[in-house]
């Protein structure tokens, strides 16, 4: 079972996954803070997972420490545990910069959030329990977390910007990469340098995800391949299943 509750104030979601076998889950959530209370414990092992691309980069709470979720260039298979996983969804382009880090560095990886920033941050008490305790505590550490480096990190809000113009759920019909270039004054070697810090890879690869994330959507919502193929801007339905096979096999 996947829950998720916007922060706007952290241009993230705060996000809990727990195993498919355990019982319930019951949230009561204020939108801002992100004021968490979760059901019964979860008991039992999860089967793996597949984590798709999607352009985004996440705070993690993992063995009690926060780690730091790279974007995903393809699928990757994810081994969760018992208990219920907590982490925090930014939205493209924010979390680097909150981490004055460029994206690339951190890319199709998970790396501890002290050996990027330097110091010692909180530990999760209790997150081995997997109880309400552990992942209530989880969530505070989280929000808490990004808030200090938000507090500290001033956005700019040109990759944002740039996300929104190659994403055909923000803006529609898209914008080719050659028209992004055009619009933000940036060359095209200009512009891909940039991507690499702000997302992890260049602009054509965010642009490939994201459009196949906007299908995935609609086929999600009941749409046929044919009808979200076209209303995304792929050619046919095999463009979008060549798509799909070079981003999770």
């Amino acid at each position: 079972m996947y829950r998720e509750t916007r922060i706007p104030r952290l241009r993230a979601s705060l996000w809990v996954s727990v195993p498919d076998k355990a019982d319930s889950l019951t949230k009561a959530a204020d939108p801002d803070r992100g004021n968490l209370a979760f059901g019964p414990d979860a008991v039992h092992a999860p089967a793996p997972s597949l984590i798709v691309p999607d352009g985004c980069m996440d705070l993690i709470v993992i063995d009690s420490q926060i780690h730091i979720a790279g974007a995903d260039s393809t699928a990757r298979m994810f081994h969760g545990s018992a208990t219920p996983t907590v982490g925090l969804r930014f939205d493209s382009g924010v979390l680097a910069q909150l981490l004055t880090t460029s994206a690339g560095e951190l890319a199709d990886r998970v790396t501890p959030l002290d050996a990027v920033i330097g110091g010692r941050h909180a530990e999760v008490g209790d997150a081995g329990e997997g109880g309400a305790a552990s992942v209530t505590g989880s969530a505070r550490v989280l929000l808490d977390t990004a808030g200090g480096l938000a507090d500290r990190a001033p956005l700019d809000p040109r990759p944002m910007a740039l996300a929104r113009a190659l994403d055909v759920r923000s803006s529609s019909p898209a914008q080719t990469v050659t028209e992004a270039a055009a619009e933000f004054a940036y060359s095209p070697r200009q512009l891909r340098r940039l991507s690499a810090e702000w997302f992890g890879y260049g602009p054509k690869h965010l642009a490939k995800i994201l459009r196949w994330q906007a299908a995935r959507d609609l086929i999600d919502a009941g749409r046929s391949r044919t009808a979200a193929a076209a209303e995304v801007g792929y050619a046919d339905a095999a463009h979008l299943r060549r798509d799909e096979r070079s981003l999770i096999g």
